[in-house]
């Protein structure tokens, strides 16, 4: 009882502080993400701060399949370091009486991680989708703060507009800059204000301004060619009409949805989130056997291999997953061919340390 009881702490001590690294480091590299992608136009930058909460919550999973093998990997360093493990050979323990306070330490995490995987993260995929879905779908002016400058359509056109009313349908001072291959576009309106035609497509209509073109050739860099002309109105196009509704990505599928779904799509992404919540049992496993394996070496040893294991685990799942997507193989096969294999290697590290351990009278 004592003995369960030292390790499960020591466990829950270690993972706590892996697992404030690991956060403090995803948060880290999602917000710059997050950042670089509200520069360039892709989310609203008021949104930032809720796309990165999304993306941390779909990344929980995985964050707890590398805290859980790190800590493992860490305690029984520090164990056979320390001599301790000498002491409960001696007091009549083997390695196998680590893996039942491994597996209470381990169920708590196993069910977070089935309820981020299987009900949270396709939430939060819809979530993501549907608010760059929407903030897409806003008009381009409207995007355009009065008295800024804002890039709009991937950096190819940018918008000036001096005041704006009603909501952003009516806007005064406008100036546009377009820009293409071997071509650009200046446009200066005194006012103008959003339409929608009878297909969809949304425009802005100009009023009183004037457009200047100027392109050359790309062999003939140097031969510009201008245009200039005035206009009364000119129709400049926002957003064309969808032409189809766009396919909800198997990711945000509800669990319960895609449950019944039988097609390879929706079989693979099956695999894929009952497969992140199988690495929090066969990662541990072989960190046990691992060190146990190889007590002598240091724990910078450990951490190199661990991390190339774990790079080797997830790489392998995604091909797994690709392949059973694809219809190639099927859920049992790619199973298998992960996490069967990995937890085989578990099971034959523990027997070959067990198998020492009775060569050695422990």
């Amino acid at each position: 009882m004592i003995f369960e009881q030292s390790v499960r702490r020591e466990f829950r001590q270690t993972a706590s502080s892996i697992l404030v690294v690991l956060l403090a480091v995803l948060l880290t590299v999602t917000l710059v993400r997050m950042l670089d992608r509200a520069v360039s136009g892709a989310i609203d930058p008021a949104d930032v701060l809720i796309f990165l909460l999304l993306s941390a919550a779909s990344s929980i999973p995985q964050l707890l399949v590398l805290t859980a093998f790190l800590a493992v990997l860490l305690t029984m360093t520090r164990a056979f370091r320390d001599q301790e493990m000498a002491v409960w050979f001696s007091a009549g323990l083997s390695l196998l009486d680590w893996v039942k306070p491994l597996f209470r330490f381990l169920m708590p995490m196993l069910l977070i991680s089935l309820v981020f995987a299987w009900f949270v993260a396709p939430w939060t995929v819809s979530e993501s989708e549907r608010l760059q879905a929407q903030y897409s779908e806003r008009d381009e002016s409207l995007q355009a703060a009065a008295g800024r400058f804002r890039e709009s359509a991937g950096g190819k056109r940018v918008f000036y507009v001096g005041e704006s009313t009603d909501a952003g349908q009516y806007i005064e001072d406008l100036f546009v800059i377009q820009r293409a291959p071997h071509q650009r576009t200046w446009v200066l309106a005194a006012s103008g204000k959003l339409l929608t035609d009878n297909n969809g497509n949304r425009f802005l209509d100009l009023e009183q301004g004037r457009r200047f073109d100027l392109s050359w050739h790309p062999d003939q860099a140097y031969e510009l060619q201008a245009r200039e002309m005035g206009f009364e109105h000119y129709g400049l196009l926002i957003k064309a009409a969808a032409s189809a509704t766009p396919a909800k990505p198997i990711k945000a599928i509800d669990s319960l949805d895609l449950i019944q779904r039988h097609d390879p799509r929706a079989v693979g992404e099956t695999l894929r989130r009952l497969g992140q919540s199988l690495g929090l049992m066969c990662l541990p496993l072989l960190a046990l056997g691992l060190v146990a394996s190889n007590p002598r070496s240091g724990r910078a040893f450990h951490l190199i291999v661990a991390l190339l294991i774990y790079i080797t685990y997830t790489s392998l799942v995604s091909v797994a997953e690709a392949q059973v997507s694809r219809g190639q193989w099927t859920m049992l096969s790619g199973f298998a061919a992960v996490h069967g294999v990995f937890a085989a290697l578990a099971a034959a590290l523990i027997w070959f340390r067990l198998g020492n351990g009775r060569r050695f009278g422990r």
